[in-house]
């Protein structure tokens, strides 16, 4: 039902455009632009499997790079084909099989991620807004990334002083545990211990801000991945006020509703790029089929690199592990 919501959202908006003007704008895109907006989504994986790999050896010393890129390129292919960014939940799952850590330890690390996606597009938004003067375009997409740096500023600040208190929190933990069935209390402890424990990036204030700084690099390359996919059929827009309109764009896509984000994918670049004077609306659709095309098959062929990776590289599943699971 919602991949049929989002087809008809795309055909009511190319049905606006004149579809001719699409497939003619789609056909006269300049491949060198498209081949590097494909490369960007290459490099966006590889940043980030990076910066996992750093969050995830704060607690696990020995985790591997390659388990980080593998699992990542993974979680972000089914993200670019599923709803609601179910390859997230992949993630967890494939990354606590192959550490031997729980699934509440994994799931931390994921949040963190998140954490810090919010607040490095924060920086990166505001700071191209202050250089091209175009604060006042995206005025709903402001207020929607100020909502959600607000909520992540607040989740990391209790995560903080979680993990800074740990004992007195697992005095809470153990208090509220207390009021649960006895078949629970233990798990509901266990879970606890294991998502501390994948907080424990937050104790090492310099290895926290090297992700924070890593971060950056991690969005600055998709959004120039998608400034490249609009270059290849447009001229429109100066580099920074460009940088701006792509940044809020990516801001929009924080949640995708439905598969493969289609139709919203395409309405909200259409939408974010035309609030700051980019056009005509055929040429910004067609600008949107490419980029949504381009990274769609990119990050399916490095899942399957990635797919392949695992598959060559089995871990038996332990008989015992040395961090629980249920969490």
């Amino acid at each position: 039902m919602l991949l049929i919501i989002g087809l008809l959202i795309l055909y009511g908006l190319i049905r606006t455009v004149h579809p001719g003007e699409v497939a003619a704008a789609i056909r006269g895109a300049t491949p060198g632009w498209v081949a590097l907006g494909m490369l960007s989504s290459v490099g966006f994986i590889a940043l980030r499997s990076w910066r996992w790999q750093i969050i995830l050896a704060a607690s696990v010393a020995d985790a591997p790079l390659t388990d980080a890129a593998a699992v990542t390129a993974i979680g972000f292919a089914v993200n670019s084909v599923s709803p609601f960014k179910l390859g997230e939940l992949l993630r967890i799952g494939a990354i606590a099989q192959r550490l031997r850590i729980g699934v509440g330890e994994a799931s931390a690390t994921v949040v963190l991620e998140r954490i810090l996606d919010v607040l490095a597009l924060l920086v990166l938004a505001v700071g191209a807004a202050l250089v091209s003067g175009q604060s006042s375009n995206g005025a709903r997409v402001w207020g929607g990334l100020a909502a959600l740096a607000s909520v992540s500023v607040a989740a990391g600040i209790v995560a903080y002083v979680m993990v800074l208190n740990r004992e007195r929190t697992m005095s809470i933990a153990a208090h509220l545990a207390a009021r649960l069935p006895t078949r629970l209390r233990t798990p509901a402890l266990n879970a606890a211990d294991s998502i501390l424990r994948g907080l424990a990036l937050l104790r090492s204030p310099g290895r926290f801000i090297a992700t924070g700084l890593l971060s950056l690099a991690v969005w600055i390359v998709p959004i120039l991945g998608l400034a490249a996919y609009f270059r290849s059929v447009s001229g429109e827009l100066g580099p920074v006020t460009l940088f701006l309109a792509v940044t809020l764009f990516v801001i929009t896509q924080a949640i995708s509703v439905t598969p493969a984000s289609v139709g919203t994918y395409e309405g909200l670049f259409v939408l974010v790029l035309g609030a700051f004077g980019a056009g005509p609306a055929s040429v910004l659709t067609a600008a949107a089929v490419i980029a949504h095309v381009g990274g769609i098959v990119t990050l399916l062929l490095v899942g399957a690199v990635g797919a392949l990776w695992l598959r060559l590289n089995r871990k038996p599943l332990p008989v015992g592990l040395q961090r629980s699971v249920p969490s």
